[in-house]
């Protein structure tokens, strides 16, 4: 045991499922900055690698405190604020702080088990090559032909560069590399290089400059004010789409750059993510990184720390992008903040956009939330002026008018043309039309795969998912029916499996069938489809996206992907199929998420030249939200949906918090939530009482089975925020491990599903 004069007592976030810290001794000579390194520590027979939060103090005794074996850091992975913002998350989503702390960090630098004889580099996983370092201006005599040349390339290219790179771009022998050495012409070193993810084949994006609209000027004037403050300021930007927000956003970018601060953009969907980096990267080349789960882990972990070094000060990425460890924050920018992506469906389920206003206001910078469709709860406290100031831009870039909308009742045409109708008759007159005039189309059927389930005619069995309460999915390419939950997939039966008769039949269309029906109605058409399953593979997405901007594709099918975000001048029609799936879901956010989707999709139509027209077929064209979204009245339908809120207590009148039990036995999981509500409302009865916190259930979940665990859910609604956490806590801390284990925590939940 180390003496009293050479140890410290730290405290150690690890990441396991608990919400307390640990205590472990540690060797004189780290006493200052120690928070934010990590150390590897026993924990009863594993050895985990966790992160120093911290010294704690003295207690009168520590002989059973176990020692650290290794600090494996030189300088902190996380800054003081950066410690503090997973504080504040551990403690408002309510999640363990050592899980908290490992999503901040890229993947495998904390981990549950590793091995003490383990080196500090395979723990920080750097890729070294050998590299030119230097090359010499000097003249040198008895050089070929052939070597000035590759000489003369590389003093145009900056060092270091990777022999392998090299070799590749000049077409050179590695013999030419190593006589150029030998006459002292160039050096060549082993050095840690960063792994890129731009892709080398493609060309830097042109810089462009665009005269500024007098809602772009009025915006960006009120963007610098508070940016020259230096303050924590945030703004909600309601921007119609096409209206230029993202200019607005470069002008941010380059005043906080002008005053030596990062920039963080935020974008809902990894494929927007090259997309909106192109204007970045053509305004500030090298200084852009980015991040998303797509990457490698090694370009990941690079791009971090080419962020950490602070040599890449504007970071483009997804959700867990909130957390690159930018220094001198100046701007934070989340695009879409209306988007369900950014609410974490893990431990721990934060909410990116929420955590951009707490770490905006951790380190005095600029938060800009934007939308053509904010979030209610958004739109409610800007325009209350509730810490979030709001910002209109209700005309589109050059005055182009927003495209017409024309809704089909899909039940008049089943009275007129048969039940067999995929496409409306004004929908398919649309398409020919578009495509005699060379331009193009875009078709949203939120549903992927051939068949949406396969039928028995005889007795009425679907075939259903033996792990989650779906039906399975016919995909047509690989002949199989699969779940889209958990991944579970089987041949197609010739049987029925429930009466074993051979009247099976396939029932409704997803992406896949509306392909195929697409291109046997208009062979001289190209029809291209964009859906998960045509983007598995790593670039696939921006493959298709880019054929279809270089007029590739003249009809392009898809999911929700296609909705969001892209800019297609040749688009001058959008058409929408079961534009009402949404609203057929048991959750309260239905009707917003079915307006939002229908006023992102129709905003594709009409971004160029010509005109746009958006064509929505639905079996319930009377619902206001569709009816809204066809008129592009966010105004209309934010009021009528607020009304249903506040008459039925869901925010922004109250706040939510979904508690999930979850188990493979179903008797067991329905008494374990019994037992939870029954713990609820004590504590309610100790924090709140029933006019202000309300508990409901438990019930079975709309999807009551999922990867094979059956599902219990109780919500509970209060008007007192503040009183959430404390009953959900003194719960928590009454039920057993072996039970906490078997419920999730949601915090401000996005769906009830």
């Amino acid at each position: 045991m180390l003496s009293n004069e050479n140890h410290l007592l730290v405290e150690v976030a690890l990441p396991v499922p608990s919400r307390k810290t640990f205590t472990y001794l540690l060797p004189g000579g780290h006493e200052k900055q120690i928070a934010g390194k990590r150390a590897m520590v026993p924990l009863g027979p594993r050895i985990v690698t966790g992160l120093i939060l911290g010294p704690r103090p003295q207690p009168s005794s520590h002989n059973s405190l176990k020692e650290v074996f290794r600090v494996l850091d030189k300088e902190p992975l996380l800054s003081r604020t950066m410690l503090d913002l997973g504080q504040w998350i551990s403690d408002y989503y309510m999640s363990p702080i050592g899980e908290t702390l490992r999503a901040m960090l890229p993947p495998g630098l904390l981990s549950r088990n590793v091995k003490l004889e383990q080196q500090d580099e395979h723990l920080w996983p750097t890729l070294k090559q050998q590299a030119i370092t230097t090359v010499s201006t000097k003249k040198n005599g008895d050089l070929t032909s052939r070597q000035r040349e590759i000489l003369n390339q590389l003093l145009e290219i900056p060092q270091p560069i990777s022999v392998r790179d090299i070799l590749e771009r000049t077409g050179c022998s590695r013999g030419t590399l190593t006589r150029l050495v030998g006459r002292g012409a160039i050096s060549i070193e082993e050095v840690e290089i960063y792994r890129s993810p731009w892709d080398p084949e493609d060309p830097p994006p042109e810089r462009k400059i665009h005269l500024l609209s007098p809602d772009q000027q009025r915006i960006g004037s009120v963007i610098n004010k508070k940016l020259q403050s230096l303050q924590f300021s945030s703004l909600l930007i309601h921007g119609v789409t096409g209206s230029g927000k993202t200019e607005v956003y470069l002008k941010a970018i380059s005043e906080a750059t002008r005053q030596k601060r990062s920039a963080l953009i935020l974008v809902p969907e990894i494929g927007l993510t090259p997309q909106t980096s192109s204007p970045f990267r053509a305004w500030f080349g090298d200084r852009v990184a980015i991040l998303h789960s797509k990457l490698s882990k090694g370009e990941r972990f690079d791009e971090w720390r080419r962020i950490r070094a602070g040599i890449a000060t504007v970071v483009i990425g997804t959700r867990s992008a909130i957390f690159a460890p930018l220094k001198n924050l100046g701007v934070i920018i989340v695009d879409e903040e209306h988007d369900g992506s950014y609410k974490q469906d893990e431990t721990p389920r934060y909410n990116a956009r929420d955590v951009a206003l707490k770490r905006g206001q951790k380190e005095n910078a600029l938060v800009i939330l934007g939308s053509a469709t904010p979030q209610l709860e958004v739109s409610y406290r800007a325009r209350l002026r509730k810490s979030l100031d709001l910002e209109l831009m209700p005309s589109r870039i050059n005055r182009r008018p927003l495209p017409t909308v024309h809704v089909v009742d899909m039940r008049q045409e089943f009275l007129k043309r048969g039940s067999d109708q995929v496409l409306s008759g004004p929908l398919l007159e649309g398409i020919g039309k578009r495509l005699d005039r060379k331009q193009q189309v875009l078709i949203l059927l939120n549903r992927r795969g051939h068949s949406v389930a396969l039928l028995c005619r005889s007795c009425g069995y679907s075939e259903g998912c033996p792990h989650c309460s779906l039906s399975l999915t016919f995909h047509q390419h690989r002949n199989l029916l699969s779940c889209h939950c958990c991944g579970y997939s089987k041949k197609v039966p010739k049987l029925c499996s429930q009466c074993h008769r051979q009247y099976l039949h396939f029932l409704g269309i997803g992406t896949e069938k509306l392909q195929g029906h697409l291109e046997k109605l208009f062979p001289k058409a190209r029809v291209g489809r964009l859906d998960k399953d045509t983007t598995r593979r790593k670039g696939e997405m921006q493959r298709i996206l880019a054929k279809f901007t270089r007029k590739q594709i003249d009809i392009l099918v898809g999911t929700q992907m296609i909705a969001k975000g892209h800019d297609f001048p040749e688009v001058t029609l959008v058409g929408v199929l079961s534009a009402d799936q949404g609203l057929r879901l048991a959750d309260f956010r239905g009707a917003e998420r079915t307006f939002q989707l229908l006023t992102q999709v129709a905003g594709r139509s009409g971004r160029g030249d010509s005109p746009g027209e958006v064509i929505v077929q639905t079996h319930f064209p009377n619902h206001y939200s569709l009816k809204h979204a066809c008129s592009q009245n966010y105004e209309r339908f934010y009021q009528q949906e607020l009304q249903f809120r506040k008459r039925f207590l869901y925010p922004p009148f109250t706040a939510l918090a979904n508690l999930t039990v979850r188990g493979s036995d179903e008797n067991r999981a329905h008494t374990i939530a019994k037992g939870l509500a029954e713990k609820l409302l004590e504590s309610r009865d100790l924090h709140s009482d029933p006019l202000r916190l309300r508990v409901l259930g438990p019930a079975p979940c709309p999807l009551g089975k999922l990867k094979g665990n059956y599902r219990f859910q109780v919500l509970l609604k209060t008007t007192q925020r503040s009183e959430l956490n404390s009953v959900i806590t003194d719960t928590i801390e009454s039920l057993p491990a072996r039970v906490l284990r078997q419920i999730a925590v949601d915090i401000d939940p996005i769906n009830l599903l």
